[in-house]
């Protein structure tokens, strides 16, 4: 288990001892990632989106792969150009975590951000550079924009909130299992690249400016979201226009596929609730009727989705299954009780984590929404194991004010009524 505490220097622990394996000085670290394996670890830094990568067991540095050069105080405001920090909870969004490092699933590639306008894919196993990506037009006078509409709409409570990523210059995106890659950056034509050879399937046209996207899961499609709330389906084989969902006046961001590809989730920026697409036709299939919803945190499988009712303070989130938008639960919000700031969902579908302030203590619930446990002394952030077994937090040292401290929560999970412990 990897930690970053306020120094930035990145400390390893053993989950089965608690024992500090090796530390790692952070220089300003904004994306961290294991390899599937486990053996190492690679770091990247905020300021230019270099990496370092480290053996995990003896510490030692293995090689450093470099990003860009010099970079505006935007960038590094942002948190690095070329890193996407996920967004662990509700729009508006007050929680941030450190980011992954832009690479394949099977880390067989990396993907280097030169100067925003040029990539570089490097081998992993190696660190050699394989072949280098031209994505232009980008745009820092927008990027400075999608902040300060991002910030305003953050304090009104507006759906513009939404559309910002932060630590994110140039939005790199893989597919599932390393096929493509898309690149956005704000701008009004994306583009999507083969990863086998480096060659540019496609460059999308669109009316306004691309700030999101998504991968189906078997590859086969991308879904955009313009400024405009317009999403529309590609297919990735040859960039070719599959449909279009929304309009101005009815506008919405992808939120996710189905399982089985062959549904598209949107979530809306104004008026209206989440609502599952055919991927194909962009018919509307089912609303997610009552969810109102100012985001949606989905499983890993995608089978379920949390929600949080957008200005319905009687309710404090709904849990829905996605294959027929049945709702599963609904969880009232307590008198004064402050909105979710930031969910995690157990990788097996039978826990959610929930916190409502940075030094409030993490809640767990079951997907029926009944809450198991209030892990004393805890506060976010918050990460699950790959197993579902673990939870890892931040937390306080009771009666010392400054004094922070991180939890490991260990759940029986075939044990129900078995309470986690510390």
């Amino acid at each position: 288990m990897a930690v970053s505490g306020k120094t930035a220097d990145v400390a390893i622990y053993n989950t089965a001892t608690g024992e500090l394996v090796t530390k790692i000085d952070g220089k300003g670290f904004t994306a961290f990632s294991f390899s599937p394996d486990e053996k190492h670890v690679i770091a990247q830094n905020r300021a230019d989106g270099s990496m370092t990568v480290h053996e995990v067991e003896a510490g030692t540095h293995v090689r450093d792969i470099r990003g860009l050069g010099k970079v505006s105080n935007m960038s590094k405001l942002m948190g690095g150009a070329g890193i996407i920090n996920e967004l662990n909870g509700i729009f508006p969004v007050t929680v941030l975590e450190m980011g992954n490092v832009p690479a394949t699933r099977d880390w067989k590639h990396l993907l280097v951000n030169k100067n925003d306008r040029e990539f570089e894919i490097v081998d992993f196993a190696s660190g050699e550079h394989r072949y280098d990506i031209k994505h232009a037009n980008f745009n820092s006078g927008w990027e400075a924009a999608k902040l300060t509409l991002a910030l305003l709409g953050g304090v009104s409570g507006a759906g513009t909130a939404g559309y910002l990523m932060l630590g994110s210059i140039s939005n790199p995106q893989f597919s599932a299992n390393g096929r493509y890659l898309l690149i956005a950056s704000g701008n009004k034509k994306p583009t999507l690249w083969k990863m086998e050879d480096g060659s540019m399937v496609s460059k999308f046209e669109s009316d306004s400016r691309i700030f999101y996207s998504k991968f189906s899961p078997d590859e086969t499609m991308v879904a955009t979201s313009d400024f405009d709330g317009v999403t529309r389906i590609w297919k990735t084989e040859n960039g070719e226009l599959v449909t279009s969902i929304g309009s101005k006046k009815e506008e919405g961001v992808i939120a996710g596929w189905s399982t089985d590809s062959k549904r598209v989730f949107v979530n809306p920026t104004g008026k209206g609730d989440l609502a599952a697409y055919d991927a194909l036709t962009g018919e509307k299939l089912y609303d997610f009727a009552g969810s109102a919803s100012q985001g949606a945190i989905f499983s890993d499988d995608q089978s379920l989705v949390f929600t949080t009712p957008h200005k319905n303070k009687r309710v404090l989130f709904q849990v829905w299954e996605t294959a027929t938008g049945k709702l599963l639960a609904t969880v009232p919000r307590e008198k004064k009780q402050d909105a979710v700031i930031t969910v995690k969902w157990n990788p097996n579908n039978k826990l959610i984590a929930t916190a409502d302030g940075f030094k409030k203590p993490v809640h767990v619930w079951n997907v029926s929404g009944e809450l198991i446990q209030v892990l004393e002394h805890s506060t976010p952030p918050m990460e699950f194991s790959q197993d579902g077994t673990l939870l890892a937090t931040g937390g306080i040292v009771p009666g010392q004010k400054k004094a922070d401290i991180g939890y490991l929560w260990e759940f029986y999970l075939d044990q129900p009524e078995r309470l986690a412990k510390a």
